[in-house]
Formats: structure tokens, sequence, C-alpha cells
């Protein structure tokens, strides 16, 4: 028997059991009953009569935290609701916490579904749906058949993705596919009927990741990956930061450094109007009277304009739809509201610094579809540079694995949903101010209005003690550092492929509410996300590859791959002189040639990113790829990439794929309204 097909044969086995496992006493500690560290406040404990606690938090709140000191740990999460929002439970705290884990760790995650009625999550679930087949549509490779997406319908089940993190794609990793928790049964306050079929087979699950002595040291962070439920779930309170710690977090600590993370959500999109009540994570809703800019509720999908559909064919001129009545978007920083414009000092987060002394500030942008463009300036307005430590995790690193020394700028830095952000920052005079803005954002004239914001601002004190100015801390070493991602500009490319994100409207209709990302190519089809279908790209393990990725849309949009950083090599047709390691990447909106992107005269240039990717063996299974706007990927922008594991053809006809382990397996997804949400693939 191979390995493989004995790894296969295991993950089965435990897939069965994982729902009994009993953590050894000697060896693991089940933290349910431990408060967490940085928790302050009763507002935030659970309880029968409010699940997801009494209140939010206060500006200037930070999660609680799981340490790193307990590394057998079974950490774990129920999700909870209230008749508006949904909460990750950690013991008694209703907040989803900051896990740490350190490099070369295994690190478990039991997650229970305790969410009591479904119903009140399809308020935010996107329409995504067409009645009938859309007509052909013309590109520059041809025309292509585009197929409709299915009418989602909240089912309440839930999972868990660790954005980021380079492990396995299959059980009982990060697999995010067909791996689910089903949600309560029972009556509900909606429905006096079972509030769902049970098609998870279980109530809880628990992962087991593997994190590598190799994986980078920085910010990764954790969310559901239902297909058709992520807006729904995120904007409702899921998701939390996660942080993979290293030798260079040692010698932080060492020189006085502290870190502060910042989780910024999403409590409301204009594009799904939310339930009356606040969610998880916003303070209650400011009066309609105090916001200028919010639409009327008839008006709050955003109508689009767009050019009479000609005969059978819509064009690619036709994807310059421009929004009539854009929304602005909610956000909340570690749960507390966060204002638009030119809010005042009491009306954001206060954090204080000893003088002379630095911190790393740790910028996770948890949004389900706002962009961030963060700087810091003084109280003048005057941009002061930051060092920037780490860009979606990783540490600043060449091709070789060498580090390199914090970059220092005062530029203003984009953080699409997804992005993380860490930096160093140095502490103002006694007396003075720092702040940390996210400026307006141009996210095309599809897109939704993003303005300018202020998050928090900091302060210096005088220490009770003498202190020496701090330092960064030197690079923890010279030598090039064993990575996953390591040598990806030096590879050899094994293919080239072209992929799109495409919007297309329902037949007749104005609104862009079906929205695709497939590989250009001749005799392609224009299709949603399907979790029955078949993976859109199949590579061998250990190869390299480079994708174009298009954007035909007046949007932006923001490429994700789940498992795999990948390097930035252009934008637009412009090399990057230095490409940077990401998961997830800004792709530009289309333009016309004539500028005049509302009548779309002229040819339409999509907006294009060019990265390189490389597909480690230990990574092999079906990885996900997709916008992370999320209403985007709900709405059927996502694919699926398989990554076949290092075998001969033969061999690999002969024994089990990871995809074969699952293939009788119920699907995981939201309800397709028009069919049985209990059919098997």
């Amino acid at each position: 028997m191979s390995r493989f097909l004995a790894a296969i044969q295991f993950t089965a086995l435990l897939l069965l059991v994982a729902p009994q496992i009993v953590a050894p006493q000697a060896a693991r500690a089940d933290w349910d009953d431990q408060p967490g560290f940085g928790f302050t406040g009763d507002y935030l404990v659970t309880s029968p009569e409010a699940p997801c606690g009494t209140g939010t938090p206060p500006r200037g709140h930070f999660p609680p935290e799981i340490p790193t000191t307990a590394p057998f740990q079974i950490v774990t999460l129920t999700v909870k609701q209230d008749p508006n929002r949904l909460c990750y439970v950690f013991g008694k705290i209703a907040e989803a916490p900051t896990i740490r884990v350190r490099q070369g760790e295994d690190m478990f995650i039991k997650l229970r579904n305790e969410i009591t009625d479904p119903a009140a999550l399809d308020k935010l679930v996107p329409v995504g749906h067409l009645d009938d087949p859309n007509p052909e549509i013309k590109a520059e490779a041809g025309t292509y058949p585009v197929e409709p997406a299915m009418h989602h319908k909240a089912t309440g089940r839930t999972n868990l993705h660790v954005h980021g993190l380079a492990v396995s794609p299959n059980v009982p990793q990060d697999e995010t596919l067909k791996t689910c928790v089903d949600p309560a049964t029972g009556p509900s306050p909606t429905s006096p009927a079972p509030t769902s079929p049970a098609l998870c087979g279980r109530r809880e699950f628990v992962y087991h990741y593997r994190i590598a002595p190799t994986m980078p040291a920085g910010l990764y962070w954790y969310h559901p990956h239902v297909h058709g439920e992520v807006q729904a779930q995120m904007l409702m309170g899921l998701s939390g930061a996660l942080i993979v710690e290293g030798p260079a977090d040692d010698a932080r600590r060492a020189a006085g450094i502290e870190d502060r993370v910042f989780v910024i959500r999403q409590s409301q999109d204009l594009d799904a109007p939310p339930p009356a009540a606040a969610t998880a994570d916003a303070a209650p809703a400011k009066p309609e009277a105090a916001k200028p800019d919010a639409p009327k509720p008839e008006a709050a999908k955003p109508h689009r304009k767009r050019p009479k559909l000609e005969g059978e064919q819509i064009d690619t001129a036709d994807e310059m739809a421009c929004s009539d009545n854009a929304g602005t978007d909610e956000l909340t920083l570690n749960g507390a509201q966060v204002l638009d414009g030119d809010a005042k000092d009491t009306d954001l987060a206060h954090l204080e610094i000893a003088a002379g002394q630095k911190q790393l500030w740790r910028v996770l942008n948890a949004a389900t579809d706002s962009f961030l463009d963060l700087q810091l300036v003084d109280e003048t307005g005057k941009a002061v540079p930051m060092a920037i430590e780490a860009r979606d995790g990783v540490p600043l690193i060449n091709d070789a694995g060498n580090l390199l020394a914090a970059e220092s700028t005062a530029a203003a830095q984009l953080v699409p949903p997804a992005g993380r952000l860490e930096f160093y920052v140095d502490a103002p005079a006694v007396g003075r101010k720092l702040y940390l803005v996210s400026h307006k954002v141009d996210t095309g004239c599809a897109g939704d209005k993003v303005p300018e914001r202020k998050l928090a601002y900091l302060t210096a004190i005088e220490p009770t003690q003498p202190l020496p100015p701090a330092k960064l801390p030197a690079p923890i070493t010279t030598a090039a550092l064993p990575g996953p991602f390591n040598g990806i500009l030096a590879r050899k490319t094994d293919k080239v492929r072209t992929l799109a994100f495409a919007e297309y409207p329902h037949p007749g209709s104005d609104d862009l509410n079906d929205f695709y990302i497939f590989e250009r190519k001749p005799g392609a089809v224009v299709r949603p996300y399907d979790m029955g279908g078949e993976p859109a790209i199949t590579v061998n393990a250990g190869t390299t590859e480079e994708w174009v990725v298009e954007n035909w849309t007046n949007e932006l949009h923001a490429f994700h791959i789940h498992q795999v950083h990948f390097r930035v090599l252009e934008v637009n047709g412009k090399p990057e002189k230095d490409p940077e390691l990401l998961d997830v990447m800004t792709v530009p909106a289309a333009r016309t040639s004539s500028g005049d992107v509302t009548k779309a005269k002229g040819p339409v240039m999509p907006g294009r990113i060019r990265i390189k990717l490389y597909f480690p063996p230990e990574l092999a299974g079906d990885i996900p790829f997709h916008c992370h706007l999320v209403d985007h990927e709900d709405s059927g922008m996502m694919a699926v990439l398989r990554v076949l594991p290092p075998q001969t053809a033969q061999q690999r006809k002969a024994e089990l794929t990871p995809a074969d382990l699952l293939k009788n397996a119920p699907i995981c997804r939201a309800a397709d309204g028009t069919a049985p949400s209990s059919k098997p693939e």
C-alpha cells in the first residue's frame, strides 16, 4: 500500500471519529472554561438569554487572546446566535479570540454549531441567480456561452477556513468545500419546524492543523467558508485573527516591543440590507437622519446604468456598468463602530505608548468587501513613516528566503478585503497625537463608496522609570530561511494561463448580480461555481505557473487563492520592481480607450495582474480560488484548482485522489432554492 493511499484511509477514519475525539489528559488541555487573556467587561459574556452577550466593546478594546503556552490545547469555538447576529464563543466570552500558535506546532480547533434560526441569515445572503440562461458574450478570444447562477438559500451550516496558512486542503485540515457542521435542530423563533436537514452529519468537528516549522511567522485569520453563506455569516460577526509566532517574535519581545491586533470588520453591506438590529460587531445603528448618504430602503440595492441589450448578444463593452446609487458600507474596529469622515477623538480608539518606544501594529481587513488605504498622519494631516514588517502574514523576504529590513514608508498602503499589513509605529512626542487613517478608495464606478475614515490615535506617556529608546530588532539571521514559497521567481514557468473576472445581469435586466471567474481559452464556458462540478484547473504538484488575472468589470476585485502565496509580477502590464509575496491581490477595474467609462465608448481594456505560483507536493488536493469580495464569491465568482499528488499516471488511475475521499459526501453549500437541499453529488 502506498503512503498516499494509507494517508487517505487514515483521513477517512479520522473523518468518522473526529466528533468523538477525546484529548489525552496528560497531553492536551481543553480550554473551554478559561476566560482568555485581554478580556474586560461582562457585556461579552454569553448566557442563555443573550448568547452573544448584552452589548458591544468600547473603542480601544482588543479581543481576548489564546497564547501559545499550551501547544497541545484544543481551542473550542462555538457558533451561537442572537436574533440578528452570530458570534464565536470561546469559554464564556462571546467574541472571536486572537489565536496564537508557534511555528512547528499542531493546532486543534473544535468547531461547534449552535445556530438556531438559519432563516435569519437569509436577509444577508446575496441574490445571485438568473431566471434563464444568459445570451452568449463576445470576448477577445471568441464567444463564450454563459450559464446562470443559482439562487442561494441560507442553511445555517458553517465551517472554518484558516486564511493564508500553507496547510493541507484535505480533511482534517483546511478542507472547506465539503467539511461542515449542521446548525442546531428543532423549532426556531421564526419557524416551528426543524431549521435545516442535517446534511453535514455532525454538529461539531475537530480541525487538526499541522503548522510547519517553515510556515512564515505573521498575521493570518479564520472565517467561515460555506459557499453561498460566507457574506451573511461574516457580516453577522464570524471572523477572528490568527498569529503564527517564531524567533522574530521572541526577539521583538526581548526588545520591549509589544504588538497590537486590529481587526476591521464590516457590519453592513448596502447590496444586502441587514436586519434592523446591530450585528455582533457594530454599535447601535445611527438614525437615518444622521446618515445623509444612506439610500432609502427601496433603493438600497444599487442600480446599474447599462446600454440596452442589442440582439441576442452582450458585448464586452456592456461590462462597463456604473452604479447609480452605490452604498457606503459600515465598519467596526475590534467590535466598536468606525465613523465616516473627520471623527472626533472621543469617537476613536485611543492607544497609549511609553515615550521613545515602538509598537508592532497588525491590521487585518476582515471586511466582506470594503478596501482600506492605510496611512499614519500627525495632527496636521502630514504623513508619518511606518516601518512595514510583513504583508499577508509573510515577513519581507527576497526570493531566496533572506529576511529584509523593515520597509520605511510614509505612503498610504492599499489593503484589499482579506489582506493584512504589519508595521512598526514610533511613539509621538509627549503631548502630540498620531492617527491611523484609511483614505477614500475609488473602487470603480460600479463599486461601493469607500470614504475617508479615522480608525485610531496614539499618544505617548512618560514612563514611570527611564527606558532606553526602542530599536527595531535585528533580523534573526542573515542566512536564507526555509519556506514553502522560496524560489518562485527562480523557478521555470511550466504554463501560463489567463483567468477572467466577469459580471452579467439577468436577461432583460440592468442589475449585475451574477459573478464569474473562468479560464479564458477556446471552448470555455462562463459558469458560476458549482460545488458538485469538476475542478476548473488541474495541475501536477511541484509545478510552477503564471496566471494573468483579468478584470472585465468596472469595479475592483480581490483575487485570493487558498493554501499558497504568489509573487506579483505585473499590474496593468507594468512590471513590479520588487514582486511581493501575497495571498490576496487587488485586480484593477477595466477601462475604455476613450476614458469615458460611463458611456463605454471604445474597446474595453481589462484590468490585469500577472502572478507566479508554485504548488508544493505537501499541498496537493482541491484548492479554491475566488474574489474575496465575498458577496461576489457567494454569487459564483469562485472556482477550484486540483493539485494532483506527485505520482505516475498509472498510480493516479489506481489510487484515490483527495476528492475521491468525499465523493459521495453531501455538498456543503447554501441550498439551491429550485432543487431539494439534500441532493447528493
